[in-house]
């Protein structure tokens, strides 16, 4: 995370518009990574920690001004709950494409604005694009098995080493 920290702060420094890479961070099951939850406002820390900046104040800032940095963030998480509890409502609203399994109605209602996550059933999901303003109810796919990213990330690897210059 720190590292992503410094790449934010030397693309912001620029004075034009950064054209290097992007770059993606994927998160499968926030829940799991205790070190990215919020911190409440009132808690104590126990100490002073020099080990580099806090990993959650850097996953709030890389979700609000990342994007315009060319850092973009793709999260999963298991439950409306942990969403709360890890981003909060004003990083929430950064992330404009939302996927939705079957919950319940208000969860829906406050992931989304409806509750029509509510009435998915097995083997459905809704895709919700927050800055055009429409939902699609679609059928997902199983994640690709581990053999399959496997051969696709030494692929990727071989066309990067090929590349002109080592460009990242």
């Amino acid at each position: 995370m720190s590292e992503l920290s410094e790449e934010l702060k030397k693309r912001s420094g620029e004075e034009q518009a950064f054209e290097g890479p992007t770059i993606y961070l994927f998160i499968q099951g926030l829940e799991n990574f205790k070190k990215l939850r919020q911190e409440e406002e009132f808690s104590f820390s126990s100490g002073s920690d020099d080990s580099g900046p806090n990993p959650a104040v850097v996953l709030q800032s890389l979700i609000t001004e990342g994007p315009s940095h060319g850092i973009h963030i793709i999260v999963t998480c298991d439950t409306f709950n942990n969403v709360s509890r890890f981003l909060g409502r004003k990083a929430l609203s950064e992330f404009a494409t939302r996927v939705l399994f079957q919950m319940s109605a208000s969860d829906s209602a406050a992931l989304i604005d409806a509750p029509d996550a509510g009435t998915l059933g097995l083997n459905r999901a809704l895709l919700y694009n927050d800055r055009e303003g429409y939902m699609e109810t679609f059928r997902p796919y199983a994640r690709p098995g581990n053999d399959w990213l496997d051969d696709v990330a030494r692929q990727l690897k071989a066309v990067k080493q090929s590349s002109p210059a080592g460009a990242s």
